[in-house]
Formats: structure tokens, sequence, C-alpha cells
């Protein structure tokens, strides 16, 4: 990967990192902490970022290195690849609600069979946050500046 790809991995996180960092600082200093001192809250951002970047690394680098052998550098393709496997989740866990046995009784208030349409509306969620840093993977490591 060149410089310009890798500075692109330093900066697709961000637009979700900055503002999840910004409002856990906020509640921090504004909110109530409860038990937590400032080391916990330091080291919940930390995770944070952590997962942001781990996130990049394990699912991002991957589809670009993908789209890259395979010459595709559009932004469609970048969106496409990034949210497809989200959708498809999506739609394996609607399949599965509605073919799977219902538990007898449903006794698990928080279970995936009684919060379906939620995990549902979560994962549908992740696949935007995706899209967003893959935007911003493209517009700074692959777009073509205008001449």
């Amino acid at each position: 990967m060149g410089e310009r790809e890798i500075n692109a991995f330093a900066l697709a996180p961000l637009p979700v990192l900055v503002p999840l960092l910004f409002a856990t600082g906020v509640k921090a200093v504004v909110g109530d902490m409860g038990d937590a001192t400032g080391a916990d809250i330091f080291l919940a951002m930390l995770a944070l970022v952590l997962f942001g970047y781990g996130a990049a690394l394990l699912i991002g680098v991957p589809i670009h290195l993908v789209l890259r052998r395979f010459h595709k550098t559009a932004l469609i393709d970048y969106l496409s690849l990034t949210v497809l496997p989200f959708v498809l989740l999506a739609g394996a866990i609607a399949v599965w609600l509605r073919l799977a046995a219902a538990p007898t009784p449903p006794v698990n208030p928080f279970g995936l069979y009684m919060q379906g349409g939620v995990v549902i509306k979560w994962t549908l969620a992740f696949a935007a946050i995706a899209s967003l840093s893959a935007t911003t993977f493209w517009y700074a490591g692959l777009r073509q500046p205008k001449t």
C-alpha cells in the first residue's frame, strides 16, 4: 500500500470515532460518571479507538486489497462491498427468525427471538457507519483530484 492509502487508513475511522470520543469526554466531564474514575474513562476511550482501527484493519484493508486486485476504484464499489456483509447478515437474521421455531416459553426478553427487529436495525446502522468510513477512505486515498 502506498503512502496515500496508509494516510487514508488512518483517517477512515475518524468520522465515527471523533463524535464518540467527544461524547464520551463530554459525558465524563458534565455528566455523572458513577463509580468510574478518570482512568476508567480513558480506558473506555482507548478501547473505542482500538475497536475502530481494528475494524478498519480486519474489514477495511481486505476489502481494499480485493478491490485493488480487480482494479475497482469507484466509490460505489467500496460502498457496495462494505455494506454487503451487513445487509446479508440482516437478511439472514430475518430469514432465521421467520423460519426458526419460537422458544417455548419465550423466557428471555433480551434474546434474539424477542428482539429480532432491534438486532436487524442495529446491523443496518452498522452498515451505515461502515459506509461512512469507506467513503472517508475512498475520498482520502483513491479519489482522483480534478485537474
